[in-house]
């Protein structure tokens, strides 16, 4: 709770610490409902809110266990691969069955045709007693980076490519999204499967090669 505030008082996005995120969410799936699914599908990918919110089904190749954010919804103007781990698959494969909308992956409930917005993620942390211990976006990306690079998970320019943080220098940018593929896979996966270890679990990851 207080490196949340901390970070606030300097501007920051909060976040909320890595050894804190398997608790909640084991929480968060005992949560019923589209943002549930939502703010867990965007944990387990780290991706930008917007990016999920928008998702389509048409984004999806779930035999692949492959998401495709087109340009237009990248913060780099730049299509952008998730591969996505087997729990991802598994929240979508169940949104599919429900046939909620034929188009919108996280539909709003009150809007038809419309996706969810990211107030029903803010509300949903508000039940949680989490709105002042974490932002949303910090959650499922900041949360995650910290836990990539202080435990040594994979290379930093791995982190980045699974973040598709927009990288200043084009040829160094062109190299990074050609490349690493197996890779953010592997680290997506990892990140899962420590979210879903026993919160007392001390687990030693090993750098990937």
């Amino acid at each position: 709770m207080r490196e949340a505030q901390d970070a606030r008082q300097r501007g920051e996005l909060a976040a909320l610490p890595y050894r804190e995120a398997p608790a909640f969410l084991g929480r968060l799936r005992e949560a019923e409902g589209i943002a549930a699914c939502c703010l867990e599908f965007a944990v387990l990918t780290a991706a930008r809110t917007g990016e999920v919110l928008g998702a389509t089904w048409g984004e999806i190749d779930m035999d692949a266990a492959l998401w495709t954010v087109p340009a237009a919804r990248m913060k780099a103007k730049e299509a952008h691969t998730v591969a996505l781990p087997p729990r991802a698959v598994e929240i979508l494969r169940s949104l599919a069955t429900l046939k909620l909308d034929a188009a919108i992956v996280f539909p709003s409930p009150m809007l038809n045709g419309k996706p969810l917005s990211n107030m029903a993620m803010l509300t949903l942390q508000g039940r949680m007693g989490m709105r002042d211990s974490t932002t949303v976006h910090g959650l499922c990306r900041a949360t995650f980076s910290t836990w990539a690079n202080e435990t040594g998970a994979a290379w930093p320019d791995v982190n980045e490519a699974c973040l598709a943080r927009e990288e200043s220098n084009k040829v160094r940018a062109s190299y990074n999204r050609a490349q690493f593929h197996a890779e953010r896979r592997a680290l997506l996966e990892a990140w899962v499967e420590y979210l879903s270890k026993p919160p007392a679990s001390n687990v030693v990851l090993i750098k990937a090669a």
